[in-house]
């Protein structure tokens, strides 16, 4: 069993976000020149996340093929994926707090200037992909747990 079930067609949608997350990112680079940089800039932003995203996803997948294709790895190699993987939903959730946190300063900065709302635009694309990264870890992490174990492929320190 090769362990890509499920997986058929799948390859094509994560190239279809990639090269959409780019294209995005290369209309928030022509509206932040052409008519706002704030706007240009979070557009930008998203599209950079969302191709990221879709990388990691496609870079994952690539491994896990290789480790199906020569065995599953060590069970530390599988663990400290796992943990990535919810490393990296942490990383967008803690980003999305950088979008308010930043226009609050800018408010603060400049008071004439007011308050805008295209800050909800990343902070839930954001929420979203960190939510979701954390949602697919999780479960990974559950599957993982009851086919090997609690302690599966966690590493002990070596008392001397």
């Amino acid at each position: 069993m090769s362990g890509r079930h499920g997986t058929k067609g799948t390859t094509n949608k994560v190239l279809v976000a990639i090269i959409s997350g780019v294209a995005i990112a290369v209309a928030g680079v022509v509206v932040a020149f052409a008519a706002d940089a704030f706007w240009g800039t979070m557009i930008g932003l998203a599209g950079a996340a969302l191709a990221g995203t879709a990388g990691r996803i496609r870079i994952d997948r690539r491994n896990r093929a290789a480790e199906t294709a020569h065995g599953p790895g060590s069970l530390i190699q599988q663990r400290m994926r796992l943990d990535r993987s919810r490393n990296t939903g942490l990383l967008f959730l803690a980003g999305a707090v950088l979008f308010p946190a930043l226009e609050v300063i800018l408010f603060i900065i400049s008071q004439d200037r007011p308050l805008r709302l295209s800050v909800i635009f990343p902070t839930v694309l954001f929420v979203t992909i960190g939510t979701t990264q954390l949602v697919l870890a999780t479960n990974e992490r559950r599957r993982f747990e009851s086919e090997f174990g609690r302690d599966a492929g966690k590493q002990q320190s070596v008392e001397h």
